[in-house]
């Protein structure tokens, strides 16, 4: 490289340096809002309300919280696309975000369209039985489930959310023969369940350890990376040894695909410091959350790549549809 060429590109990169710290100093400018794609008053409003009170702080300007349930959560996810790629629009994508498109047609690209920004917390779950069922571990389960085909059955709150993939990868890893009981979310489900009518049900975590606690449900595994302190006995699906069968529900910040990198990097930026707030931890752990290690706005997308591929696979061989 001669000199000229040499200055011609250092004055390039002086210029792309200039132009990302301009645009970073002068967002954000108005208001932010995070679009959630389930009702109000549940689990992923909690979570979202729990990071925007913290980032709305840090950025300086409101961060509305909007949800906007419908569609199998694709309303306010097909919003993103056709906002404008200025990070002023975001949605807490979930784990329908990488299965749905494999139930439906939906008018945009999980993958292409999007740019994660950051993983916002894990969710716990954990596999319960009515006590009348006797089984005590994971693997008796298995065994009793092969043992006695098509007369277990469990509670299905909607097909291709995380509690549903999370038994159906278990039936389809184990071939076991297993029916599911459909309802409109899990608290419809949980009085049959308490009341023997259903035998098993992966429950959301604050639910679940309610109900083992006093006795009404025996619980089986967690599906987290670690035991709860609050069931301490209760091992993990890898520590029961079926590391291979569980579905981790995700909770990911994203905007759409385009927006500038600076932007990202300040939203994600934003997050992060949220996580670490104490208050924001203790809410988090109180809707059954867990805060993972942070991952990369690159690391995020992988992972959705992966699961894109995991749950899709699912899906096809488990047949699973769309709820009509």
């Amino acid at each position: 490289m001669n000199g000229l060429t040499r200055r011609a590109a250092l004055g390039a990169a002086t210029a792309l340096a200039s132009t990302r710290g301009a645009v970073a100093q002068a967002w954000p400018n108005k208001p932010i809002r995070i679009l959630v794609p389930f009702p109000a008053g549940g689990i992923v409003d909690i979570v979202t309300r729990a990071l925007a009170d913290p980032m709305q702080a840090d950025l300086g300007q409101t961060v509305v919280v909007e949800p906007k349930p419908g569609g199998n959560s694709t309303l306010a996810t097909a919003m993103i696309p056709q906002a404008a790629a200025d990070g002023y629009n975001c949605v807490m994508a979930t784990i329908s975000h990488v299965v749905v498109p494999h139930l439906q047609s939906v008018p945009y690209d999980a993958l292409a369209d999007f740019q994660p920004v950051a993983l916002a917390t894990l969710a716990t779950s954990v596999a319960t039985v009515n006590p009348s069922l006797p089984v005590k571990t994971l693997k008796e389960l298995v065994d009793y489930a092969r043992a006695n085909p098509g007369k277990l059955n469990y509670l299905n709150p909607g097909n291709g959310t995380s509690l549903h993939l999370s038994t159906e990868l278990l039936k389809n890893q184990y071939k076991l023969d297993v029916t599911p009981v459909p309802y409109r979310g899990v608290p419809p489900g949980v009085p049959d369940l308490l009341e023997g009518r259903l035998q098993v049900g992966w429950l959301p975590g604050p639910l679940a350890i309610q109900h083992v606690q006093n006795g009404k449900l025996r619980a089986l595994a967690v599906l987290a990376d670690k035991r709860l302190a609050t069931l301490p006995d209760v091992p993990t699906f890898a520590e029961a040894g079926f590391a291979d069968a569980q579905v981790v529900s995700w909770y990911v910040i994203a905007v759409r695909a385009g927006t500038p990198a600076p932007i990202v990097e300040r939203l994600h930026a934003s997050a992060l410091k949220a996580l670490h707030d104490p208050a924001t931890r203790d809410r988090l752990t109180k809707a059954g959350c867990e805060v993972p290690p942070a991952l990369s706005p690159a690391e995020v997308l992988a992972m959705w790549k992966a699961d894109y591929a995991r749950y899709g696979k699912l899906v096809k061989e488990a047949g699973i549809k769309a709820e009509t």
